[in-house]
Parts: structure tokens; C-alpha cells; sequence
């Protein structure tokens, strides 16, 4: 064997490559791996329980779990993981010889809780496993070097052995779907237990009062997070490596007191779900970061033209406008009786995005319409020379005639060259376009999307034409 296929670490490198690239048959390759060879077993033991979907497979190498078939009816029912009996010291020998080697896990109760984007498990795990998991031998760690979990099961058994695993080297831990009976619970638990914690992602549905919670974990960079009391938010906000924010807002009392201590200077990233505009509008009056790259507003309640105006005034103030790069607005709510009135966004309240020139990202996908003509379009265009993405009111439609003309749209794209997708209602009922070059020369197969909401059209086939020669990709 040649002497570098000696080195562990090497080997390692050379697992986690056949790990990546073998996706279907990579656990079935890595433990042929372990029993190969004594120089490949430890590294190809470290590659082959390091990142788990879930408990399941480390459950089932313990010698006296049996699986027992459901009986109900559903098809989601799955088969439960039992113990026939106590477990031994040989039992949580073996458990804990695999158990040390895994760096990441997600738990899952049955497949209605899984997470999408992970593994779906295969197996239930029955409360009699989870509390033997719960008393450990003596001086014995569970997970020595697990970095990240993500966490779902509410049950009220699962919560001791959860607590174990909070290990000083947990840096990432996801929570987002535990109920809110078991979350007040735990949530005192982690404050001493991870103090390495970089990313956690809270329940979005609980009201947290616990005000120096964050004040715990200095090194926390990746916030979700559901309603926060005043003085939560303002131990967040003192977070000095914070950098990115997702967090609901349904009510600030003491307004005031966030105002006189702004924070959150490092902030890169903020996704605010408030329950109106007013509540973001004043939370982004404690925001003041020169780091701010991308703000999102989702708004569940909607909002009016003059509430998107104060919104995007304080945003200016809050921030360094050219440095933003993607600004998103989303309401859900119609706008009723009063639209078009106070729903109109005029070329005015546009002006004010003309300042974030630096801008790839803008999406207003609000129940507001617009007055926007060539022109004034024209104008914001020349201000976004690297916008890659715009969506101006489609989401809604504009329910309203539009002064946007195909010369708009043209115009939009000859200032904006690295436009890839585009949301823009126009008038297209009269087009002034020419047979032999609909585009007037003008080509860019970078856009691959348009969307174009309630647009009115005269002539298909010219616009067809037209679209065709500018976007050819389209």
C-alpha cells in the first residue's frame, strides 16, 4: 500500500469525495470500505455516520431493538422502533462507538414531521428507546462532536434525552417545528449548554419573553425566530456577529426604548414578517447597519402606498442604499374598497428605490398599482445598471390601465443588461414596431422569464415578434 493511503486524513478526503459523487450506493460502498481493510475502517467509519438524515440507522445498530409493524390504517403509518429489553453495557458500548462519529443529525418522530430538504426516515422511534437513550453510563458523552441537529419531536419524553445532546460544540440547531409547550421548556436549557451556537432557528409561532437570552451565545450569526419581547430583541440586537435575521413582529410596546438603542450593526441580512407595515416600519428604526445587503418585508395584513413609502424612507436612512443588493415586499391581503386611492405607487414614492443603486433584486409584490410611464421608468432603469431580477406589482396584476409601452420595456432592458427576470405589466394594445428588426437591434438572451401580469394586448403576433427578437431565450 503506498505510504500516503497511511495518513487518516487522507483517506478521509478521499471517502468524502466517493461519499459525494455516489450518492445512491455511497453507504452501501463506504461500509465495504470499513471491512476491507483495517487502515480504511476508521476513516470510512468517520465518513459513513458523520451526516445522518436521522436517528434511525444509529438506533438500529443497538443489539435488542426490534422493529414492531403498525397497525393502523394510514398509509404514512411506519414500523416502530421498541426494545425487547434493558440495554446492556455491551449494547451502549456499541451505541456510543458510533454515536462519537457523528457530526450532524436530524431527528424525526414519524414522516408528517420530516424536513424536506433531509432524509425521510424510515422507522418511528418508540418513547422506551428514548428513555434508555436518556440515562447513559457514568462519565459517558453521547455526542462528543456533534456540530448540528435539527429537532422536531414534541413529545414530552424526547425533551431529556434532547438536553443531552446540547453539547458545548453544537453550533447549529434548528427547532422550528417543536410545539410551543415543549419549546418553553428547553429553550432554558440551551442558554449554558452552547455557548459555540452560530445558527438557530427558533418555533415562528410562540411569544418569547426571556430578555438576555441571546446575551448567552456571543458567537451567534443566523437568526429565525417567531414574536420576541422588547428586551429579547434588544439582546439580539447587541449581538455582535449577527448576520443574518428572519423574525415575526406582532406587536413593540415600548417603541421608544428600541429607537434610543439602535443595534444590530452587523446585520447583512433581515426578513421581517410583521403583521402590518407600522411594525416594520418601526422596527427598522432600531436597525442602523452599513452591512445591510438584503431586506425582506412579508406582510400578512397588507399595506398602502404612503406605509411602503415611510418603510423604504427609514430603510435609506438605516442602511447604505448602494450597498443594498435585494429588496423584497409581499403582502397577502387584498386592498379593498379603497383601491386605487391610497394603493397607487407613484413616480415619486418610485423615485426613492432610484438611491439603492445597487441593486440585482427588486420584487414589490404588493396589493398596490402603479403610475409608471415609459419615462419615469426609463429613469429608475438608468439607476439599476446591475439589477438581475425585477418585479414591479405582477404578483396582484395592476388592475388598472398601464402607460408602460413595449418602448418601456426596451428601454428597461437596454439599461439594465444583466437582467435575467422581469415582472412589468404594460399597455400593449397599440405597438409601434417594425417588421424586419421588432427590437430594433436590440438582443438579450440572459432574460429567461417574463411575467406580465394583466397586460393588455392588441396584436399577439407583433409582441410575439417583438419578444421573440429582444429575448430569445425568453
Amino acid at each position: 500500500m503506498h505510504p500516503c493511503l497511511l495518513v487518516s486524513e487522507i483517506l478521509v478526503n478521499i471517502f468524502a469525495e466517493v461519499n459525494e459523487r455516489d450518492e445512491e450506493e455511497a453507504a452501501r460502498t463506504l461500509a465495504a470500505l470499513c471491512r476491507t481493510c483495517r487502515a480504511f475502517r476508521e476513516p470510512a467509519m468517520k465518513v459513513l455516520w458523520a451526516h445522518l438524515g436521522t436517528l434511525v440507522p444509529l438506533i438500529r445498530c443497538i443489539p435488542c431493538v426490534k422493529i414492531v409493524k403498525s397497525k393502523g390504517k394510514l398509509q404514512d403509518d411506519l414500523p416502530t422502533l421498541v426494545l425487547e429489553r434493558e440495554m446492556s453495557s455491551t449494547d451502549w458500548e456499541i451505541f456510543l462507538s458510533h454515536s462519537r462519529l457523528v457530526l450532524t443529525c436530524g431527528y424525526y418522530v414519524s414522516r408528517r414531521d420530516k424536513h424536506p430538504v433531509l432524509n425521510s426516515p424510515s422507522h418511528d422511534i418508540g418513547v422506551d428507546i428514548l428513555r434508555a437513550l436518556s440515562s447513559p453510563p457514568p462519565s459517558s458523552i453521547v455526542f462528543p462532536h456533534l456540530r448540528k441537529i435539527r429537532w422536531t419531536d414534541s413529545r414530552k419524553d424526547s425533551i431529556r434525552f434532547f438536553r443531552l445532546i446540547l453539547t458545548p460544540a453544537l453550533e447549529f440547531l434548528d427547532m422550528s417545528s417543536i410545539t410551543d409547550p415543549v419549546y418553553s421548556v428547553v429553550i432554558p436549557s440551551i442558554n449554558d449548554a452552547c455557548p459555540s451556537l452560530r445558527i438557530m432557528h427558533l418555533p415562528k409561532w410562540p411569544f418569547l419573553h426571556l430578555p438576555d437570552m441571546f446575551d448567552k451565545w456571543p458567537n451567534l450569526a443566523y437568526v429565525t425566530s417567531g414574536p420576541l419581547a422588547d428586551a429579547t430583541i434588544q439582546s439580539l440586537g447587541r449581538l455582535a456577529h449577527l448576520a443574518s435575521m428572519d423574525i415575526c413582529l406582532h406587536k413593540l410596546h415600548d417603541i421608544k426604548s428600541l429607537v434610543e438603542n439602535p443595534g444590530f450593526s452587523t446585520l447583512r441580512r433581515l426578513v421581517l414578517r410583521a403583521y402590518n407595515i407600522n411594525l416594520a416600519t418601526a422596527f427598522m428604526r432600531q436597525v442602523k447597519s452599513t452591512h445591510l445587503r438584503e431586506v425582506k418585508c412579508y406582510l400578512p395584513h397588507g399595506t398602502t402606498a404612503a406605509g411602503i413609502q415611510e418603510w423604504i424612507t427609514i430603510l435609506l436612512d438605516r442602511c447604505i442604499p448602494r450597498r443594498l443588493e435585494i429588496l423584497e415586499i409581499e403582502d397577502y391581503a387584498d386592498a379593498g374598497a379603497d383601491f386605487p386611492a391610497q394603493f397607487t405607487l407613484t413616480p415619486d414614492i418610485l423615485k426613492l428605490l432610484s438611491r439603492f443603486r445597487g441593486l440585482t433584486t427588486l420584487d414589490l409584490a404588493t396589493a398596490c398599482t402603479y403610475s409608471l410611464d415609459d419615462t419615469a421608468l426609463t429613469q429608475l432603469a438608468i439607476c439599476w445598471p446591475s439589477m438581475q431580477s425585477i418585479a414591479l406589482g405582477t404578483h396582484w396584476g395592476w388592475r388598472q390601465h398601464s402607460d408602460v409601452t413595449l418602448k418601456g420595456l426596451l428601454s428597461l432592458v437596454r439599461h439594465c443588461p444583466q437582467l435575467e427576470n422581469i415582472g412589468l405589466v404594460m399597455n400593449a394594445i397599440t405597438t409601434d414596431i417594425t417588421s424586419q428588426r421588432p427590437g430594433g437591434g436590440i438582443r438579450r438572451p440572459k432574460v429567461t422569464s417574463l411575467n406580465v401580469g394583466d397586460s393588455r394586448v392588441g396584436d399577439p403576433l407583433a409582441v410575439a415578434a417583438f419578444l421573440s427578437d429582444v429575448f430569445p431565450r425568453l
